[in-house]
């Protein structure tokens, strides 16, 4: 379950013991969520690892690449975890008193315990200050959740876009409750509720509970039928609230759930980003739904195509090889190109995390 990992990396950074580096920087070697692979890049500076090193492993994996029929793709972008954001949370998190333009790789990590009592302080002193509100959350310390949910929401939409992004940072369950109330809201201006839904989603995948899952599966039929397109809801051009909800079923580790990602794999300009099919590979390829992904080789020449290039992702070499053969040029063009990717990440050429063989491969939820 990512947030337990995610909780364990935090406790263990926290403790800073330099005996526990070694199998928490394998771990994050490992690790294909892009939060709990955050956490335990900033647990591994704080038990003492060397701040470049540990960026290094985040930058690659924000780099990290699947094939598509339309040739490589970096697929962290499009589930908001590519270079530059992560090197913007990254900063926030181990040292964010320095200029916001600082080299990932050279920053100095702050004292988290000192780090913690300052923004505590600048709270007290200034309830309404969310850039504190948000570094104070990203310390993910059990005992500041009171004042997350304890603020008023005096300051309206965008007080509440704080507490969704303060909530999905600090990482604690309780929080659930709160998020999906915003993300379920209905009393909002369909002009600027979109936002409201995008926080809470975001927030939501990051806390890492799958249990969430029906929730979000629930929220992208709502919002492909209810929001999307209608009058005053930005027209289609506002950012596309789907590819969010996709994002957090991977990051949420909703297994249960890896079906509802399935018939994305062929959408390919049903947004205004360019339609959901990254988004979608990459949550399944964090799921790891073998099964799931062999029975949608079944499917259109698109969904076929994508979901050979996530089982080569995972390490599933005898499948997609036998893909390469496929009648239909994408499929067998993208399988091929899919092989290709996997051997260069696995010689060490390629950004990927986790292709070890024998990586990769879930249990299917109705098999386990």
């Amino acid at each position: 379950m990512p947030g337990v990992r995610r909780a364990t990396a935090w406790a263990l950074g926290w403790n800073g013991r330099r005996s526990t580096l070694g199998p928490l920087w394998e771990a994050a070697r490992r690790e294909r969520c892009d939060q709990v692979r955050l956490a335990m890049a900033v647990a591994a500076v704080r038990c003492g690892a060397e701040v470049r090193r540990a960026w290094n492993l985040l930058e690659e994996a924000a780099e990290r690449r699947l094939a598509t029929i339309y040739g490589p793709r970096r697929v962290a972008v499009a589930a908001e975890a590519g270079v530059d954001t992560m090197a913007r949370r990254w900063r926030r998190t181990l040292a964010p008193e320095g200029p916001p333009d600082r080299e990932p790789g050279a920053i100095e990590a702050q004292d988290p315990r000192a780090l913690r009592a300052t923004l505590q302080r600048r709270l007290d002193a200034d309830p309404e200050d969310r850039r504190s509100l948000i570094l104070l959350a990203l310390q993910q310390h059990p005992g500041d959740h009171g004042r997350i949910v304890g603020r008023k929401w005096i300051s309206g939409r965008r007080e509440s876009h704080a507490i969704c992004e303060a909530l999905g940072e600090h990482g604690d369950p309780r929080g659930i409750a709160t998020l999906v109330r915003e993300l379920r809201a209905m009393n909002v201006d369909p002009g600027h509720g979109f936002a409201g839904r995008r926080a809470s989603a975001t927030a939501l995948g990051r806390i890492g509970d799958p249990s969430v899952g029906p929730v979000l599966a629930r929220a992208l039929v709502d919002e492909a039928l209810d929001f999307e397109g209608r009058p005053g809801a930005g027209m289609g051009i506002q950012f596309p609230v789907r590819s969010v909800m996709l994002t957090a079923l991977g990051e949420a580790g909703c297994l249960a759930q890896a079906r509802v990602l399935v018939p994305y794999l062929s959408d390919v300009q049903g947004s205004a980003l360019g339609g959901f099919y990254l988004p979608a590979m990459d949550a399944l390829w964090k799921l790891g739904p073998v099964p799931v992904l062999r029975a949608a080789l079944g499917g259109s020449a698109r969904q076929a195509a994508h979901a050979a290039a996530v089982l080569a992702a995972l390490g599933e070499v005898e499948v997609v090889s036998a893909c390469v053969d496929d009648p239909r040029s994408v499929v067998a063009d993208t399988a091929r190109l899919a092989l290709e990717l996997l051997d260069e990440d696995r010689a060490g050429r390629g950004p990927n995390p986790g292709q070890e063989a024998g990586q990769g491969a879930r249990n299917d939820p109705e098999e386990s």
